[in-house]
């Protein structure tokens, strides 16, 4: 392999990780793996339908999956960290950052449909789903709810972003323009609903999962990789202040609000953290621990509720009487069960892909000096 691929799979694995030059955001990795945990959390809460004694449980757990738009906030960011000055001065290899981005994220999401489709038993509606979702653009079909893996909506939303990333570069190559695309973000969503409740007199209950509404969560980490120098150089004091406004903000997370607030709601409630996080590491969020999940936070997202599912059909979901009993042990075994599945298929992705590239060389034809001539740089 040429020094040139070496450094462009070297930057391929960072930028989700959040690495500008040569500061790694450590805290970026606590915070992907905190999203990742708290979805689970919430999905096999909501799913299980489990019934407490209390109610406390059930108002702490359920608001969670407002975490997915902080993974588009770290997305936003961690692209710009690994690719944006490489797009705004030309250097970079569209076609590669195309393959590679697709070869992160589909041969996961691909495993994931192939078993979906075998459990529905191939049923037409199952394939036509499946269909649609490994071409990883389902994100711009009219109807979104497609129940092969029911969660993927979200890595439609972070494809359509890789796919729109040049331009997005663009968009955000100076900070004036970078604030004017972010007021554009926020309009659209204002002028969509605006149509939706005139149109279809919508009760206020509407599909926010399309990309037009995700969209200013893209550029909100953008905005943070622009002003990451004047971030990380907040003083004591500075960062003393940040940590506080984001306690603040918290108690957001259990405040219903209509919504058109929604979007807003969320950015306000990330931020504070994403400016705590980028101005300086912390030992609580970065350690071999977050680091592993965060290394599988796509995989723990995408597979918890398949495993969840399994969990079911063994008869472990509900072990006993009392709810928040069954609740924690189907909770554990989620979890156990999503990190082993992730490492099992990435082990066997890896061992595939490494068959398919070298049985792809053994192929190629060969050029006088025996050298294959794909491998000639």
């Amino acid at each position: 392999m040429s020094e040139a691929s070496m450094t462009e799979d070297k930057r391929s694995m960072q930028q989700f990780a959040g690495v500008a030059g040569n500061r790694h955001y450590n805290d970026l990795d606590g915070f992907r793996a905190i999203a990742a945990i708290a979805i689970v959390v919430m999905h096999v809460h909501v799913r299980g339908e489990y019934v407490h004694t209390s109610t406390w449980l059930s108002t702490a757990v359920e608001p969670l999956g407002t975490f997915v738009t902080l993974f588009f906030i770290i997305s936003g960011f961690g692209m710009c960290c690994g690719y944006y000055d490489r797009v705004k001065n030309g250097s970079m290899d569209i076609e590669r950052f195309y393959s590679r981005r697709i070869a992160k994220i589909l041969p996961f999401f691909a495993l994931l449909v192939c078993i979906d489709v075998v459990a529905e038993g191939f049923s037409p509606n199952a394939l036509w789903e499946a269909f649609a979702d490994v071409t990883l653009m389902f994100n711009l079909l009219p109807d979104l709810n497609i129940q092969v893996i029911g969660v993927g909506w979200a890595l439609g939303v972070i494809f359509l972003f890789y796919f729109l990333f040049p331009f997005f570069v663009f968009l955000m190559s100076t900070k004036r323009r970078a604030w004017g695309t972010f007021v554009a973000s926020v309009a659209s969503v204002v002028l969509s609903l605006s149509c939706v409740f005139h149109f279809f007199k919508t009760n206020g209950n509407i599909d926010d999962r399309r990309f037009i509404y995700q969209f200013m969560f893209f550029v909100a980490g953008g905005l943070l990789f622009l002003y990451r120098h004047r971030i990380e150089s907040l003083n004591s004091v500075g960062r003393r202040l940040v940590l506080l406004v984001a306690v603040a903000v918290l108690p957001l997370l259990y405040v219903d609000v209509p919504a058109w607030a929604s979007n807003v709601k969320q950015l306000v409630l990330w931020i504070p953290w994403m400016v705590f996080a980028i101005a300086k590491d912390h030992k609580v969020f970065s350690n071999p621990l977050t680091k592993f999940l965060s290394g599988i936070s796509m995989e723990i997202y995408l597979s918890h509720l398949f495993i969840f599912q399994v969990i079911r059909i063994c008869g472990l979901a509900y072990v006993s009487s009392d709810g928040t009993v069954s609740y924690v042990v189907a909770l554990a075994l989620t979890l156990a069960g999503v990190m082993a599945f992730a490492l099992l298929a990435h082990r066997c992705i890896a061992v595939a892909s490494r068959f398919i590239a070298t049985s792809r060389r053994t192929g190629q034809p060969r050029g006088k000096h025996g050298v294959a001539e794909g491998d000639v740089r």
